[in-house]
């Protein structure tokens, strides 16, 4: 049966901060929001005008309590505001009740090197921050360097990224996204939304059609914005899932839009999609840099998890792409699928990295809401083994590959991170434009996101995820 948790706030209508915290101890619960907690756990979370506190009970009794007073040197100096000190006090009272190995501590949020980029612009020293992260907010200490260290990588890319746009406040640079949403099978992990029914060769055609046509009009958005296009990103989905002539007409509706860029990025994804034919189509029209993921090279997981392919077919995919002239290719992998320990990840990295690509990323499964590997474990416990356990970078940093942009995701099985490594100057500057928000995105496709960024202010518009609905309505305009 799923646990429910009643959270009571006081003072505040902080509900997203006080459940992402209540989660990392309660992780799949249900919660709910009352005026009183009743039967089960409560947690009653309140601001004052001195103070956070929150108080856990069980059935009605009081179990453990912590108060911060938010003015308090150590969370002024952290430049801490009373949301955050109400988050600390929340990750305290709940550690007092069911203790847990949290690598990240009360330090919560989708980018965790994001608040140390901003100590960083304080000029505040490396040992500063460091102390701050593990001694006030709890971060492990291996996570805090890790932080640190992408911050660094951050800011002197986004210099980059900023130098490639003219630095002109009045036309900040520019990145392009294009979402083709399909893929060839959907794996056990995956919550992505490709529609009800497979698509037809005539809807793949209707949707690249209707890809094209947003091209056109997110080109003249940017004409207008006059802000220097750095990169260009088609995602998925997986895009290479297209037939040879549809791929030629988005490639060349593409390039009618946009032209070139800086770095144009293809996430083919699924080795079983790529051909020596898209492969050289794709370079023909300027792609330079490529994704090519296994996510594990153990061909039980990769029956299990619905890939489709073998790790054969990796080997076969990265040799095609190298053979076509690719010189930066990505290799995504992911830690902790099902049946795989904590040697699973260091097992694929050892067959990965003699190949040399420019960038690994190494994800930790999360375990989204509609996906198969979660409706497995709400109807037989499928998704309750223990978790993936701990790997080491250590084999990535001795061939030469360093930590560049880091991301947190929900529900992932340890609390723990994805980390993008690259070798020394190929770091995909798309990532860093999406992760350092210097950048404005401009999003294309079913489920593409549109980021404009102004200064601090940062805005979203979002295209409807279904790519039958994101087509209906396109075609009814």
């Amino acid at each position: 049966m799923r646990e429910k948790i009643v959270c009571v706030l006081v003072g505040h209508r902080y509900v997203n901060e006080v459940q992402t915290v209540a989660q990392i101890f309660f992780g799949f619960a249900g919660f709910t929001f009352a005026q009183t907690c009743g039967t089960g756990y409560g947690l009653v979370a309140g601001l004052d005008e001195s103070n956070a506190y929150a108080v856990i009970y069980l059935d009605g009794v009081e179990i453990a309590s912590r108060c911060l007073a938010w003015a308090e040197p150590e969370y002024i100096e952290a430049g801490l505001s009373p949301r955050r000190v109400l988050m600390l006090a929340v990750f305290h009272a709940l550690q007092a009740v069911r203790p847990t190995a949290a690598p990240w501590g009360a330090l919560t949020g989708i980018r965790p090197s994001k608040m140390v980029r901003a100590w960083l612009d304080e000029r505040r020293p490396d040992g500063a921050i460091l102390k701050m992260m593990t001694e006030v907010l709890c971060v492990r200490a291996d996570k805090a360097r890790l932080a640190v260290e992408v911050a660094h990588g951050e800011n002197r890319l986004a210099d980059i990224i900023l130098a490639s746009g003219g630095r002109a406040p009045a036309k900040p640079p520019l990145g392009i996204y294009i979402g083709i949403s399909f893929c060839p099978s959907r794996c056990a992990y995956c919550s992505f939304n490709m529609g009800h029914t497979p698509p037809t060769p005539d809807m793949l055609g209707q949707y690249v059609d209707i890809v094209v046509r947003e091209c056109r009009e997110k080109a003249e958005e940017a004409r207008q914005m006059g802000g220097a296009i750095t990169s260009l990103y088609i995602g998925g989905g997986t895009p290479t899932v297209l037939p040879v002539d549809l791929l030629t007409r988005l490639f060349e509706g593409v390039r009618e839009a946009f032209g070139t860029a800086r770095e144009f990025t293809l996430e083919a994804g699924r080795p079983d999609t790529l051909t020596a034919e898209n492969l050289r189509l794709s370079r023909s029209f300027g792609v330079n840099r490529i994704a090519v993921n296994p996510q594990t090279l153990n061909d039980q997981t990769l029956a299990r998890v619905g890939r489709g392919h073998t790790a054969a077919d990796f080997f076969r995919a990265f040799a095609l792409t190298r053979e076509a002239g690719f010189d930066c290719i990505n290799v995504d992998v992911i830690r902790g699928l099902p049946g795989e320990g904590a040697a699973g990840v260091d097992n694929t990295l050892e067959a990965v990295l003699p190949l040399k690509p420019e960038n690994i990323t190494v994800h930790t499964l999360s375990v989204k809401r509609a996906s198969r590997l979660n409706a497995q474990r709400v109807t037989d416990g499928g998704m309750d083994s223990p978790p993936p356990g701990e790997w080491s970078p250590s084999a990535l940093t001795a061939a030469g590959y360093s930590p560049y942009y880091l991301y947190r995701q929900k529900n992932t099985l340890d609390l723990s991170e994805n980390v993008g490594y690259s070798l020394p100057g190929r770091e995909c500057l798309y990532n860093i434009g999406m992760m350092s928000e210097v950048q404005t995105i401009l999003g294309i496709g079913a489920g593409a996101v549109s980021k404009y960024v102004n200064g601090t202010k940062i805005s979203r518009v979002f295209n409807e995820k279904n790519p039958e609905i994101y087509m209906q309505r396109r075609l009814n305009n």
